[in-house]
């Protein structure tokens, strides 16, 4: 017996390693839903907020999730662009990239990873972010909790 379950052990072994038991890597999304936030967060990665102000609607919405709370940080372009003017002044090491990005309908799903410096440590996080495109521009997007 338990030469058996030493032989179906080796088995499953094999069988999970040879390569025909390998996933293909996830084809990554895209589309001109993609291409709009791939194009904000290079602007972001540049700390241009001029140019990422050309990927948003006026009314645009930043809203952030917490637990079971939700609330609006911005509902203007304008405000959006004051806040980020200030966000790279404080963080000037600041970049970012979107990884896992999916699309579904109007929206563009993604795990957003920040590096940035404080006092030459450098911090990371990753959030998931929630961007709704309408007529080509960001309209509203949700941050969730960082990790």
């Amino acid at each position: 017996m338990r030469r058996l379950l030493a032989i179906f052990a080796c088995l499953i072994f094999v069988t999970a390693c040879s390569p025909d038991a390998e996933r293909a890597a996830p084809v990554p999304a895209a589309g001109p839903k993609v291409e709009v936030v791939t194009g904000l967060m290079a602007a972001f990665n540049a700390h241009d907020a001029d140019k990422m102000r050309e990927y948003w609607h006026s009314d645009v919405t930043w809203i952030e999730i917490t637990g079971q709370q939700s609330s609006v940080v911005t509902s203007t372009a304008a405000q959006l662009h004051t806040e980020l003017i200030a966000y790279f002044e404080a963080y000037p090491s600041v970049s970012s990239k979107l990884d896992n990005i999916s699309v579904n309908g109007n929206f563009v799903t993604a795990i957003e990873r920040p590096v940035w410096e404080v006092a030459g440590e450098r911090k990371s996080q990753a959030s998931v972010v929630v961007y709704e495109i309408i007529d080509g521009k960001v309209k509203r997007f949700w941050y969730f909790p960082p990790q």
